[in-house]
C-alpha cells in the first residue's frame, strides 16, 4: 500500500483520465513533465502542502488537510480563455461527483482556480491552476490506511 496522500493523488489523476475527454487521457500525477504538442493539452495532479493535529486528546486519530493541485496546460491562442475555461469545467464537475474521493477523504472542496500565462519555456503556454483543499483523517501508526 501508500501514504494516503499518494492514493488520493492517484484516485483524482483516475478519475480526471476517466471524466474530462478534452485532455485525451494526458494526465500526469507529477509537477515535473515535459510538455509539447503531441500531449498537450495536459494536466498535472500533484500534493503540495499538508497540515495535522490530532483529533481529540486522547485519540490517535490525526485530522490532515491535504492542498492538492490540478494543473491545466493549454497552447497559448487567442482563445486559451475558453480553451482553459473548458477543460476546467470537467474538471470540477467531476471531482465534484467524488467529493469524499472515493472514501479516501472526508470531503474536498475547490478553493481556488489562478490563470496566467508561461512564456518562459519553448512553446508559451496558458496554464490554471485548480487548487483543492482536502481534509482526510489516519491513525498515528497508520497513514497508509484512511479512516
Amino acid at each position: 500500500m501508500a501514504h494516503v496522500r499518494k492514493q488520493i493523488r492517484d484516485r483524482v489523476a483516475e478519475k480526471i483520465k476517466s471524466d474530462v475527454s478534452l485532455v485525451k487521457r494526458n494526465v500526469f500525477t507529477t509537477r515535473v513533465h515535459p510538455l509539447n504538442d503531441t500531449n498537450l493539452p495536459a494536466i498535472s495532479v500533484y500534493t503540495g502542502s499538508e497540515t495535522s493535529e490530532r483529533m481529540n486528546a486522547g485519540v490517535t486519530d490525526i485530522i490532515r488537510e491535504l492542498t492538492l493541485d490540478v494543473d491545466i496546460y493549454v497552447r497559448e491562442t487567442s482563445k486559451f480563455d475558453d480553451d482553459v475555461d473548458a477543460i476546467a469545467v470537467q474538471v470540477e464537475e467531476s471531482l465534484a461527483g467524488d467529493f469524499t474521493i472515493n472514501g479516501l477523504a472526508k470531503f474536498s472542496v475547490l478553493q481556488s482556480t489562478e490563470i496566467q500565462f508561461d512564456g518562459e519555456a519553448d512553446q508559451i503556454l496558458g496554464i490554471a491552476k485548480l487548487t483543492y483543499s482536502i481534509r482526510y483523517v489516519t491513525a498515528i501508526g497508520d497513514v497508509e490506511t484512511a479512516k
